[in-house]
Protein backbone atom coordinates (compact mmCIF):
# COMPACT_ATOMS: atom_id res chain seq x y z
CA UNK A 1 0.00 0.00 0.00
CA UNK A 2 1.34 3.15 -0.60
CA UNK A 3 1.92 5.85 1.60
CA UNK A 4 -0.24 8.78 0.84
CA UNK A 5 -3.13 5.97 -0.02
CA UNK A 6 -2.30 5.08 4.28
CA UNK A 7 -2.53 8.55 4.93
CA UNK A 8 -5.62 8.82 3.26
CA UNK A 9 -7.12 6.03 4.70
CA UNK A 10 -6.06 7.61 8.26
CA UNK A 11 -7.72 10.86 7.72
CA UNK A 12 -11.03 8.93 7.05
CA UNK A 13 -11.08 6.83 10.09
CA UNK A 14 -9.73 9.43 12.16
CA UNK A 15 -12.37 12.16 10.84
CA UNK A 16 -15.28 9.69 10.99
CA UNK A 17 -14.00 8.60 14.98
CA UNK A 18 -13.80 12.33 15.83
CA UNK A 19 -17.51 13.07 14.64
CA UNK A 20 -18.89 10.04 16.66
CA UNK A 21 -16.74 11.21 19.69
CA UNK A 22 -18.14 14.67 19.53
CA UNK A 23 -21.48 13.84 18.61
CA UNK A 24 -24.18 14.74 21.45
CA UNK A 25 -28.05 14.18 21.71
CA UNK A 26 -30.38 14.17 24.64
CA UNK A 27 -32.91 11.55 25.43
CA UNK A 28 -36.14 11.61 27.49
CA UNK A 29 -39.88 11.16 28.19
CA UNK A 30 -42.76 13.40 27.73
CA UNK A 31 -45.24 13.21 30.63
CA UNK A 32 -48.46 14.53 31.26
CA UNK A 33 -47.98 16.98 34.28
CA UNK A 34 -50.87 15.97 36.52
CA UNK A 35 -51.39 12.03 35.83
CA UNK A 36 -47.73 11.10 34.22
CA UNK A 37 -49.05 9.50 31.83
CA UNK A 38 -46.51 9.32 28.23
CA UNK A 39 -47.50 11.42 25.86
CA UNK A 40 -46.95 10.27 22.09
CA UNK A 41 -46.54 12.68 19.00
CA UNK A 42 -45.11 15.42 20.87
CA UNK A 43 -43.01 17.08 18.46
CA UNK A 44 -39.05 18.11 20.23
CA UNK A 45 -37.26 20.70 18.15
CA UNK A 46 -33.64 22.02 18.65
CA UNK A 47 -34.35 25.86 18.16
CA UNK A 48 -30.54 26.40 16.94
CA UNK A 49 -30.28 23.32 14.68
CA UNK A 50 -33.69 23.06 13.44
CA UNK A 51 -33.59 19.25 13.74
CA UNK A 52 -36.80 17.67 14.75
CA UNK A 53 -38.51 14.60 16.48
CA UNK A 54 -41.64 12.98 17.42
CA UNK A 55 -42.02 11.11 20.78
CA UNK A 56 -43.04 7.44 20.49
CA UNK A 57 -46.42 5.45 22.11
CA UNK A 58 -43.89 5.55 25.83
CA UNK A 59 -43.06 9.52 25.17
CA UNK A 60 -39.34 8.74 24.42
CA UNK A 61 -37.68 11.26 22.43
CA UNK A 62 -33.75 11.28 21.23
CA UNK A 63 -32.57 14.39 19.51
CA UNK A 64 -28.91 16.31 18.47
CA UNK A 65 -28.34 18.73 21.05
CA UNK A 66 -25.05 20.08 23.02
CA UNK A 67 -25.36 21.85 26.39
CA UNK A 68 -26.54 25.35 25.87
CA UNK A 69 -29.48 24.46 23.14
CA UNK A 70 -33.05 25.75 23.01
CA UNK A 71 -35.77 22.94 22.71
CA UNK A 72 -39.00 23.72 22.67
CA UNK A 73 -41.79 20.86 22.92
CA UNK A 74 -45.67 21.23 21.15
CA UNK A 75 -48.70 18.89 21.04
CA UNK A 76 -52.09 20.06 20.50
CA UNK A 77 -53.88 20.61 23.51
CA UNK A 78 -51.18 21.55 25.61
CA UNK A 79 -48.76 24.43 26.15
CA UNK A 80 -45.73 24.82 25.16
CA UNK A 81 -42.59 23.89 26.62
CA UNK A 82 -39.14 25.21 26.41
CA UNK A 83 -36.17 23.77 27.48
CA UNK A 84 -32.50 25.16 27.76
CA UNK A 85 -29.97 21.97 27.89
CA UNK A 86 -28.45 21.88 30.88
CA UNK A 87 -27.54 18.16 31.66
CA UNK A 88 -27.17 15.72 28.65
CA UNK A 89 -28.52 13.06 31.39
CA UNK A 90 -32.20 10.96 30.28
CA UNK A 91 -34.85 14.10 30.99
CA UNK A 92 -38.48 13.65 32.37
CA UNK A 93 -39.88 16.38 30.30
CA UNK A 94 -43.81 17.67 32.12
CA UNK A 95 -46.17 19.20 29.73
CA UNK A 96 -49.44 21.29 30.93
CA UNK A 97 -53.02 20.44 29.78
CA UNK A 98 -54.41 23.14 28.01
CA UNK A 99 -57.50 23.68 29.32
CA UNK A 100 -58.66 26.83 29.03
CA UNK A 101 -59.28 26.50 25.40
CA UNK A 102 -61.78 23.81 26.16
CA UNK A 103 -65.63 24.91 26.46
CA UNK A 104 -66.80 24.75 29.63
CA UNK A 105 -69.33 21.96 30.93
CA UNK A 106 -72.20 22.45 33.35
CA UNK A 107 -73.96 20.13 35.28
CA UNK A 108 -77.69 21.06 36.52
CA UNK A 109 -80.08 20.01 38.81
CA UNK A 110 -83.63 19.57 38.82
CA UNK A 111 -86.36 21.55 40.19
CA UNK A 112 -88.06 20.08 43.62
CA UNK A 113 -90.71 17.97 42.55
CA UNK A 114 -92.42 19.17 45.57
CA UNK A 115 -93.14 23.01 45.03
CA UNK A 116 -94.86 25.11 47.50
CA UNK A 117 -95.30 28.90 46.72
CA UNK A 118 -94.13 31.08 49.10
CA UNK A 119 -91.92 28.00 51.02
CA UNK A 120 -89.69 26.32 48.31
CA UNK A 121 -86.45 28.71 47.26
CA UNK A 122 -87.32 28.17 44.32
CA UNK A 123 -90.70 30.63 43.23
CA UNK A 124 -89.81 30.68 39.65
CA UNK A 125 -91.28 27.31 37.83
CA UNK A 126 -89.22 28.28 35.39
CA UNK A 127 -86.09 28.59 36.77
CA UNK A 128 -83.49 29.70 35.66
CA UNK A 129 -79.55 27.60 35.01
CA UNK A 130 -77.84 27.68 38.54
CA UNK A 131 -74.63 29.48 38.49
CA UNK A 132 -71.03 28.08 39.03
CA UNK A 133 -70.63 27.93 42.81
CA UNK A 134 -74.41 27.73 43.98
CA UNK A 135 -76.45 24.84 45.74
CA UNK A 136 -79.49 24.09 44.82
CA UNK A 137 -82.53 21.66 46.33
CA UNK A 138 -83.92 18.44 44.41
CA UNK A 139 -84.53 15.28 44.10
CA UNK A 140 -82.41 11.92 44.41
CA UNK A 141 -84.16 11.10 40.82
CA UNK A 142 -86.06 7.60 42.45
CA UNK A 143 -88.94 6.51 40.91
CA UNK A 144 -91.45 8.05 43.44
CA UNK A 145 -88.96 11.77 42.83
CA UNK A 146 -89.69 12.49 46.53
CA UNK A 147 -86.48 11.54 48.18
CA UNK A 148 -84.28 14.76 49.56
CA UNK A 149 -81.36 16.00 47.32
CA UNK A 150 -79.59 18.90 46.01
CA UNK A 151 -77.45 19.98 43.69
CA UNK A 152 -73.50 21.53 44.10
CA UNK A 153 -72.28 23.39 40.89
CA UNK A 154 -68.74 23.98 41.42
CA UNK A 155 -67.24 22.89 44.95
CA UNK A 156 -66.77 19.65 43.81
CA UNK A 157 -65.40 20.66 40.42
CA UNK A 158 -62.95 22.64 41.88
CA UNK A 159 -61.07 19.06 42.58
CA UNK A 160 -61.09 18.04 38.83
CA UNK A 161 -58.27 17.36 36.36
CA UNK A 162 -60.03 20.19 33.95
CA UNK A 163 -59.82 22.77 37.01
CA UNK A 164 -56.65 21.90 38.13
CA UNK A 165 -55.14 22.20 34.39
CA UNK A 166 -57.10 25.42 34.22
CA UNK A 167 -55.41 26.70 37.69
CA UNK A 168 -51.77 25.66 36.60
CA UNK A 169 -52.16 27.03 33.44
CA UNK A 170 -54.04 30.38 34.94
CA UNK A 171 -50.64 30.93 36.45
CA UNK A 172 -48.28 30.43 33.54
CA UNK A 173 -50.23 32.77 32.16
CA UNK A 174 -50.08 35.05 34.84
CA UNK A 175 -46.43 34.52 35.02
CA UNK A 176 -45.85 35.34 31.58
CA UNK A 177 -47.97 38.47 31.56
CA UNK A 178 -45.26 39.43 34.43
CA UNK A 179 -42.55 39.05 32.25
CA UNK A 180 -43.93 40.64 28.95
CA UNK A 181 -41.15 43.72 28.69
CA UNK A 182 -38.38 41.22 29.11
CA UNK A 183 -39.98 38.60 26.50
CA UNK A 184 -40.86 41.91 24.20
CA UNK A 185 -37.31 42.52 24.23
CA UNK A 186 -35.47 39.61 24.01
CA UNK A 187 -37.66 38.18 21.20
CA UNK A 188 -37.05 41.84 19.33
CA UNK A 189 -35.21 41.35 15.86
CA UNK A 190 -34.33 44.53 15.69
CA UNK A 191 -32.34 44.52 19.14
CA UNK A 192 -30.67 41.29 18.40
CA UNK A 193 -29.59 42.83 15.53
CA UNK A 194 -28.20 45.66 17.29
CA UNK A 195 -25.84 43.61 20.02
CA UNK A 196 -24.23 41.62 17.21
CA UNK A 197 -23.70 44.60 15.05
CA UNK A 198 -22.32 46.36 18.20
CA UNK A 199 -20.39 44.19 19.73
CA UNK A 200 -19.88 42.03 16.42
CA UNK A 201 -21.15 38.43 17.46
CA UNK A 202 -22.15 35.34 15.18
CA UNK A 203 -25.56 34.39 15.41
CA UNK A 204 -24.00 31.34 17.90
CA UNK A 205 -21.86 33.41 20.28
CA UNK A 206 -25.20 35.73 20.80
CA UNK A 207 -27.34 32.77 21.22
CA UNK A 208 -24.90 31.52 23.82
CA UNK A 209 -24.89 34.95 25.66
CA UNK A 210 -28.67 35.51 25.76
CA UNK A 211 -28.38 32.32 27.76
CA UNK A 212 -25.50 33.55 30.26
CA UNK A 213 -27.89 36.13 30.35
CA UNK A 214 -31.34 34.04 31.46
CA UNK A 215 -28.89 32.13 33.89
CA UNK A 216 -27.67 35.13 35.59
CA UNK A 217 -30.49 36.80 36.30
CA UNK A 218 -32.67 33.33 37.04
CA UNK A 219 -33.33 34.43 40.67
CA UNK A 220 -35.46 37.00 40.22
CA UNK A 221 -36.42 35.54 36.10
CA UNK A 222 -37.54 38.90 34.63
CA UNK A 223 -40.63 39.34 37.11
CA UNK A 224 -42.42 43.03 37.21
CA UNK A 225 -39.75 44.80 35.37
CA UNK A 226 -40.12 47.13 33.25
CA UNK A 227 -38.62 47.87 29.62
CA UNK A 228 -35.87 50.46 30.71
CA UNK A 229 -35.02 48.16 33.77
CA UNK A 230 -34.57 44.96 31.45
CA UNK A 231 -32.88 46.99 28.95
CA UNK A 232 -30.58 48.67 31.48
CA UNK A 233 -29.83 44.76 32.71
CA UNK A 234 -28.74 43.54 29.23
CA UNK A 235 -27.01 46.62 27.93
CA UNK A 236 -24.99 45.76 31.49
CA UNK A 237 -24.23 42.29 30.64
CA UNK A 238 -23.25 42.44 27.51
CA UNK A 239 -21.04 45.50 28.21
CA UNK A 240 -19.23 43.23 31.04
CA UNK A 241 -18.71 40.74 28.14
CA UNK A 242 -17.31 42.90 25.85
CA UNK A 243 -14.90 44.41 28.01
CA UNK A 244 -14.02 41.29 30.62
CA UNK A 245 -15.29 38.59 28.34
CA UNK A 246 -14.16 38.19 25.73
CA UNK A 247 -10.25 36.26 24.47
Amino acid sequence: MSYPLRILIFIVLFGSGSSIAFAQAVTGNVIDVQDNYNLKDVKVENIKTAETFTSNDRGYFRIGATLGDSIRFTKEGYVPHYWVVDDLEHQLIPLIFDAVGLPPAYVFGERPSLYIPGISKDLDPDRKPAGPGRVYGGHSGSQTEMTPGFTMDGPISYFTRRERNKRQYRRAMEKEARQAPYLEIIKSDSVMHVLKSKYQLEDKELDSLIIEFNLYHIEHEFLDLDHEDVSRLLHAFFERYYYFGRK
